[in-house]
C-alpha cells in the first residue's frame, strides 16, 4: 500500500504546506535497485577518523578502501596518528579533509576502539560535532568498537556501552534526512569480517536500519567476492507465497540462490507465481503438519540456507483469547521451526548453512493484544541464541530478524490512525517495505554476515517502541 503521507510532503504544495504547519516530512528513502558489487562507493567520498588508542584502523580503512571509496582524513584530532600509521602500513594514500563547509562526504567512519574512559569519550564528540550538519541526505554515520561483553576492565566496559547510547540518539536527529547511524562491536580476531557488514550497512542495503548495533565474532572464513555471493546455494523459505516471504525469495535469487518457497496448499497458486518469477520452486506443505520436516528434508536435499518465515497473528486481549487463538500462533511462530530445525539438523543441512528466523520488535516491545505473537517472537530471539553454539560448532550460523512496520498486506488492513502512528513512530517517519526485510535476510544468510551468529537485527527504521 501506497504512504500517500510521504508522496504528498514531497509534492510541490505537500512541501510548503508541511513547512508552514511544522508537520513532519519523512524523506524519500534511496534503496538498493540491483545486487552487490565489488566497489558500491566507487566516487563517494568517505570521512575517516579514530580514537587515539584506534585498534581497528588498519581493517577499516581496507574495507572501505575495497569498496572503492574516496577516502579523506580528518585533520588535526587524536586519532591522527593511528590512522595515519595504518594508512602507511597498507600504502594507502588519505587525502585530507577539505577546509569549508562545502565538502559533505557521504559517511563519516570512526574508529572507536581503544576508548577506555570518561574523557576518551570526547574524541567522538571533537570528530562528528563539527561535520554532522554537513552529513548529505541519505548519508551514513557508521563506528566501530570492541563488544562490552570482551572487555573486562570498568573503564573500557563502560565507556563501550556508552556508544550505544550515543548511537540511538544519533541516528534520532539525522533521520529525518533519509541518513543512518549504526554501530559495530568487533570481537579482538574479528577485524577481517568488517568488511562484509560495511558493504551492507554503507550502502542502500541498509536504507531502513539505523540506530542499531551488530556485533562480530571471529569467522571461521570471510568472502574472496562480493556479487552473487550466494550463487549455486540451496535455500528453503517459508511462508514465501507473497508479501515479505516472496521478497526474500526475490533477493536471495538475485544474489545467486537456488530458492525452495515453502508455503501452505492453499496458497499453492500464488507460490507458484512467487516461484516462477526467481526461477524456484514450490513446495506446498503447512509447516505444522506431522511430516513437514521430513518432506522438507526428502524433497529439498541439503540446505545452504534456511528462512523462516511463515508466521500468523491472532490478535485479542488476553483475557478474551480463545485457546486456540493460542495454540495456533504458538505452533506456526515458533513451534514448527524447532521441530524443522531438529530435523535438518539430523542431515538436511550443508555444511556451513545458516539460518535466518523472523522474529518481530512485537517480540521485544510487547504489544496489548498480542500475548500469543509477542511469546513466540521473544522466543525466537531466545532460539536464535540458544541455537548459535551449536550452528558454529557446523562452521555455520543462526540470526533473527526484527521487523517494524513494514508496508504488508497485513498492515493495509488497520484502520487508518492506527497505520499513521506506526509508520511516523520512528527515526525515518516511515514504514518500511518488504524488500527493507529481505535485504537484511540476504546478508544475514551469505558470507556478508560471517562473524555474526546468534544476533537479532532489528530492521525498523529505528521504531521508538523499545527501541
Amino acid at each position: 500500500m501506497s504512504d500517500h503521507y510521504l508522496e504528498f510532503t514531497h509534492s510541490a504544495f505537500g512541501r510548503q504546506l508541511a513547512a508552514l504547519m511544522g508537520l513532519p516530512a519523512p524523506p524519500r528513502l534511496r534503496r538498493a535497485t540491483g545486487g552487490y558489487d565489488d566497489q558500491p562507493l566507487a566516487t563517494r567520498a568517505v570521512l575517516v577518523g579514530g580514537s587515539e588508542q584506534a585498534q581497528m584502523a588498519e581493517a577499516m580503512l581496507g574495507a572501505l578502501s575495497g569498496m572503492g571509496a574516496d577516502l579523506y582524513l580528518a585533520p588535526d584530532h587524536c586519532g591522527l596518528a593511528p590512522v595515519k600509521a595504518a594508512a602507511a602500513s597498507r600504502g594507502e594514500a588519505l587525502k585530507g579533509e577539505p577546509l569549508g563547509e562545502r565538502f559533505s562526504p557521504h559517511a563519516l567512519v570512526f574508529d572507536a576502539s581503544g576508548i577506555d574512559s570518561v574523557p576518551a569519550l570526547r574524541s567522538l564528540y571533537e570528530f562528528l560535532q563539527p561535520r554532522i550538519a554537513r552529513l548529505p541526505a541519505h548519508g551514513r554515520v557508521l563506528l566501530l568498537s570492541r563488544a562490552p561483553s570482551s572487555l573486562s576492565e570498568v573503564g573500557p566496559h563502560t565507556a563501550s556501552m556508552a556508544l550505544r547510547g550515543f548511537i540511538r540518539s544519533l541516528a534520532k536527529e539525522i533521520g529525518r534526512k533519509g541518513s543512518t547511524a549504526n554501530l559495530v562491536e568487533v570481537a579482538t580476531g574479528g577485524e577481517p569480517a568488517v568488511a562484509g557488514a560495511l558493504r551492507f550497512l554503507l550502502t542502500e542495503h541498509a536504507a531502513f536500519i539505523t540506530g542499531q548495533t551488530l556485533g562480530i565474532g571471529v569467522p571461521d572464513a570471510v568472502p574472496t567476492h562480493w556479487g552473487q555471493s550466494l550463487f549455486g546455494r540451496r535455500a528453503l523459505v517459508t511462508g514465501a507465497a507473497r508479501g515479505i516471504g516472496a521478497a526474500i525469495a526475490q533477493t536471495l535469487a538475485r544474489e545467486g540462490a537456488q530458492v525452495i518457497g515453502v508455503d501452505r496448499p492453499q496458497e499453492e497458486g500464488a507460490l507458484g507465481e512467487s516461484m516462477s518469477r526467481v526461477g524456484g520452486r514450490g513446495l506446498a506443505l503447512d509447516v505444522t503438519a506431522a511430516d513437514a520436516a521430513e518432506r522438507i528434508v526428502s524433497e529439498c536435499g541439503p540446505l545452504d540456507v534456511v528462512v523462516h518465515n511463515a508466521g500468523v497473528t491472532r490478535d485479542k486481549m488476553l483475557r478474551n483469547m480463545a485457546p486456540h487463538l493460542w495454540d495456533t500462533v504458538l505452533d506456526i511462530n515458533l513451534g514448527a521451526i524447532i521441530r524443522i530445525n531438529e530435523r535438518l539438523l539430523a542431515d538436511g543441512l550443508a555444511e556451513g548453512a545458516r539460518m535466518v528466523c523472523i522474529s518481530s520488535i512485537g517480540g521485544i516491545a510487547g504489544n496489548a493484544g498480542q500475548t500469543n505473537y509477542a511469546t513466540t517472537k521473544a522466543g525466537v530471539i531466545g532460539y536464535a541464541e540458544a541455537l548459535a553454539p551449536e550452528m558454529a560448532r557446523r562452521g555455520g550460523a543462526i540470526n533473527a530478524v526484527a521487523p517494524g512496520f513494514i508496508e504488508t498486506a497485513m498492515t493495509a488492513a488497520m484502520p487508518v490512525m492506527p497505520r499513521e502512528i506506526g509508520r511516523r513512530l520512528s527515526a525515518l517517519a516511515q514504514g518500511g517495505l518488504p524488500a527493507d526485510i529481505a535485504e537484511a535476510v540476504t546478508f544475514l544468510a551469505s558470507g556478508l554476515s560471517a562473524g555474526i551468529n546468534g544476533q537479532t537485527l532489528r530492521v525498523c527504521g529505528q521504531n521508538f517502541v523499545g527501541a
